[in-house]
């Protein structure tokens, strides 16, 4: 009879790898981070947050820049529809004595954000092909630099019966906030998370255009695109002290 028994001997338990460790305990991190990135956010978010910030322009372009006299031009059929009723619009378009033209406008967003938004986004439908873009600094007065964007459109126009021709316009925009200004959509998204996060400043943004046609994609002789953005660039270096605040000389208080 045999008298040995089997003896089962259990089997080794695995232990996680180093790697799987590590990957286990960093979810661990960012979620807690998150967690606590997301308490924070909604206690300041939930704070005294100015929902009626005060805009960095007033709605009111002058009737003389330079050489350049403006006549006021009401809102289009289209913008009344899609934007939200609460938008307002000033829009002046300037000439001079030699026939140049420039187009400036101010929206000022509302309750709703869907005021302000890209060109890219609606020149398009408007019939415009956007071609390139470009960050382009502007002197001010002031003495500092201002950034603005800069797009090269163009679209097909019927010069005369039966004869198309492709007029290009040079079409410059920013967005002004409370005591601040970007060219930058992104940008613009960013600061307004950020500063009403941290600052308790609802931005109440301003999206300001100035365009131009560029005179020699419609007649011989007519202004090159180069001189065209340095007429554009003087003439937004003048115009700007006269609606954006940040720009804007401090008028003395009356003497009692």
């Amino acid at each position: 009879m045999r008298t040995d028994s089997a003896v089962q001997i259990p089997a080794p338990q695995s232990t996680p790898a180093p790697l799987e460790v590590f990957r286990n305990l960093w979810l661990k991190v960012v979620l807690a981070l998150l967690l606590v990135g997301g308490v924070l956010f909604s206690t300041f978010a939930a704070g005294d947050v100015n929902s009626d910030s005060e805009p960095g322009v007033i709605m009111h372009l002058p009737e003389r820049v330079g050489d350049f006299v403006g006549t006021p031009e009401e809102a289009s059929e289209a913008e009344r529809v899609i934007l939200p009723s609460d938008t307002e619009i000033a829009r002046m378009r300037y000439e001079d004595p030699k026939g140049n033209a420039i187009v400036a406008s101010i929206v000022l967003s509302g309750g709703e954000k869907r005021s302000i938004h890209r060109p890219e986004v609606c020149l398009p439908g408007q019939g415009w092909s956007i071609g390139s873009g470009s960050k382009l600094a502007v002197p001010l007065a002031g003495g500092k630099d201002m950034d603005v964007m800069m797009l090269n459109i163009s679209r097909p126009v019927e010069a005369r019966p039966g004869e198309i021709v492709r007029v290009r316009s040079l079409f410059l925009y920013w967005f002004v906030g409370k005591n601040t200004t970007t060219h930058d959509h992104k940008v613009r998204i960013f600061k307004t998370s950020w500063d009403r996060v941290f600052h308790k400043v609802n931005h109440r943004w301003a999206y300001v255009i100035v365009s131009s046609l560029v005179g020699d994609s419609l007649r011989p002789g007519g202004m090159s695109a180069e001189e065209t953005t340095g007429m554009l660039k003087e003439f937004i270096r003048q115009i700007v002290p006269a609606f954006q605040k940040s720009e804007m000389s401090e008028t003395p208080e009356p003497q009692a």
